[in-house]
């Protein structure tokens, strides 16, 4: 069943994907994705560029869509970096095209009597969702935390949790190596917490000296120390109302783990040099990229304190470890950046998928975002092949594909990529499926509901 409807146009459309580019003919549009019509689907590309434009304003799109299922006259692909702006031209265009009675539902596809009501009889789906505001709720649910793009199960299960402790005022601490997104983390769940409409305040244990800390965060009165000429309000205190971030938490000194354990007890703190108590009603997120139990072993940090911070832990997966979001990520960077340049990239060339997916990726999406900036600086054609991304033969050692997983998970991911491949090669036909993998149609469909696969 299509998780969203999808309605009949006939748009020409550009498909550009690793150094190829072809021209097709989009038939079936929807917020989520789209079938589009050509003469040759072409290799197993699992990412594709879309140019198209809506009417009746002639809106340009480009977006980095998913191929979900291919068929002998085309492919199916569900969108991935679609923004809000784009999914405002898209049901501008769309809505001339909802027909007042439907022979099919576009929903489960199956033929509608006559005498239809407001819901489909087989998938029970609203026949009238423009009216009763189900697109509008479609395009909110568009992507679970839009500040990040990921489609990984592992980044699933990180969206999962801040949508779960964003609403609550519980202490977060998200972990993870450096340059995977923790402060993007910690803006996602502000976003979504009851204290959205308060500041935002960041503080990098790590960059500001030791000896400036506690006046950082906490403020200082006039003449508290040589060079205080006036009262200083901290990051505590303009933290009022909203939410802190303290980032790298596991360089804090062990004095100020004291005086920041009282405040996240009470709530109350004292400047620098003062004696009056003050209150403050802030939401705390810290995050750290060094385990904080490692520190406590070693003594460099309060245990109290750790189970202070640590009552939720969001733990982020290191790039390497995200699969097909290499790819996904890479086309977006390049996307954004050769438009802040002004160069029209078509994409990346063929053989660079296999320098980004068996790269290590120390540096995790910063290093891949000053990568794909250098690339757009040096391309001087259409496409941006390893060179441009600053990539050599050395560099690139070949990786397993169940390297960090534990036996448990490497058989279930064999498993899914199996059924997946096995789907696609019997273009989503689940009883064909299971005649070439000689196993019942009702343990199919067992595994393909327990990897989220998607047969026709």
């Amino acid at each position: 069943m299509r998780q969203a409807p999808r309605v009949s146009v006939i748009l020409p459309v550009r498909l550009t994907a690793w150094g190829a580019a072809k021209q097709g003919r989009i038939s079936d549009l929807s917020l989520r994705g789209v079938y589009v019509s050509l003469k040759d689907s072409g290799k197993n590309d699992k990412l594709v560029n879309l140019h198209f434009s809506l009417p009746p304003r002639g809106a340009q799109v480009k977006v980095l869509a998913r191929v979900v299922r291919r068929t002998a006259g085309g492919l199916a692909a569900e969108f991935v970096d679609l923004d809000r702006e784009g999914q405002a031209h898209l049901w501008e265009a769309l809505l001339p095209h909802i027909p007042s009675r439907w022979s099919t539902c576009p929903f489960c596809g199956l033929k509608l009597t006559a005498g239809a009501g407001e819901k489909c009889p087989w998938c029970e789906k609203p026949l009238d969702f423009w009216r009763q505001g189900y697109w509008r709720g479609l395009a909110a649910d568009f992507c679970p935390v839009p500040e990040m793009i990921a489609t990984c199960p592992a980044m699933q299960q990180v969206f999962t949790l801040i949508h779960k402790v964003a609403p609550t005022d519980v202490p977060v601490l998200v972990t993870g190596a450096s340059g995977t997104g923790k402060e993007m983390v910690a803006q996602a769940i502000h976003r979504r917490s009851r204290v959205a409409d308060g500041p935002f305040v960041a503080v990098n244990c790590g960059a500001i000296p030791r000896e400036l800390l506690e006046a950082e965060l906490f403020g200082h009165e006039k003449g508290s120390f040589t060079g205080a000429y006036r009262t200083v309000r901290g990051t505590v205190e303009q933290a009022h109302g909203g939410t802190l971030f303290l980032d790298e938490v596991g360089e804090l000194p062990l004095e100020l783990q004291v005086k920041l354990l009282r405040f996240l007890q009470e709530h109350t703190f004292t400047r620098v040099g003062g004696r009056e108590n003050l209150q403050v009603n802030i939401r705390v997120v810290s995050a750290s990229n060094i385990p904080l139990r490692e520190l406590m072993a070693g003594g460099r940090f309060r245990e109290d304190l750790y189970y202070r911070l640590d009552v939720v832990n969001i733990d982020l997966p290191p790039l390497a470890a995200r699969g097909e979001d290499i790819l996904i990520l890479a086309q977006i960077f390049l996307k954004r950046y050769a438009a802040q340049a002004g160069k029209e990239l078509l994409g990346f060339s063929g053989d660079t998928p296999d320098y980004l997916q068996s790269y290590a990726w120390p540096g995790n999406i910063r290093e891949m975002i000053n990568r794909v900036r250098r690339a757009v600086i040096m391309a001087e054609g259409p496409w941006v092949g390893p060179e441009q991304l600053g990539f050599s033969p050395e560099q690139v050692k070949p990786r397993v594909w169940y390297e960090g997983l534990t036996f448990k998970e490497a058989k279930a991911e064999f498993e899914r990529r199996l059924l997946a491949e096995v789907l696609e090669r019997c273009r989503g036909n689940a009883r064909l499926a299971a005649q070439s993998l000689k196993i019942s149609r009702s343990v199919m469909y067992h595994l393909i509901q327990k990897y989220h696969l998607k047969p026709s």
